[in-house]
């Protein structure tokens, strides 16, 4: 299955769900800014060579976050974040396409998914900007955000 309203944060760069009117915590003040394509990702889902499990919801700061480790990162919200909702399979190491893009990556300070194609790191809650490690994960988009989503 995927689940759509996924985005991007225009002011701290991260990816946060869009499908609520509350907009989570942003760590530049506020809720998050949604900017850019509607990202329809894959969930409770097996993981594979190429995607990969144990990527969640914060409930307090609507990002998608990485929930694989014990420490849960740093949440904009206060504390570590707190995993919500459905199990997020990400794809990682495979060719972006005109609806998948590249450049999405963990944030080795707070665990967040951030988008790495900018030379400027956004605002990371841990401080400064966000520090990739880790895979580049291509994310699945609409090509058209106005149009349906298929449910596989």
């Amino acid at each position: 299955m995927s689940v759509r309203d996924w985005r991007y944060c225009g002011k701290c760069h991260v990816m946060f769900y869009d499908g609520n009117p509350e907009k989570g915590a942003c760590p530049t003040g506020g809720g998050h800014e949604a900017v850019g394509y509607m990202f329809v990702l894959p969930n409770d889902v097996p993981g594979t060579p190429t995607a990969q499990t144990d990527w969640r919801r914060c409930g307090r700061c609507a990002v998608m976050f990485y929930d694989g480790y014990p420490a849960k990162g740093v949440c904009p919200g206060g504390g570590g974040h707190v995993a919500s909702g459905k199990h997020y399979v990400p794809p990682h190491d495979v060719a972006g396409t005109p609806t998948a893009q590249s450049d999405w990556r963990y944030c080795g300070n707070c665990q967040a998914m951030f988008y790495d194609g900018y030379a400027e790191k956004g605002a990371c809650p841990a401080g400064g900007g966000h520090s990739a490690i880790g895979y580049n994960f291509v994310l699945p988009h609409l090509a058209d955000p106005r149009a349906p989503v298929r449910i596989d």
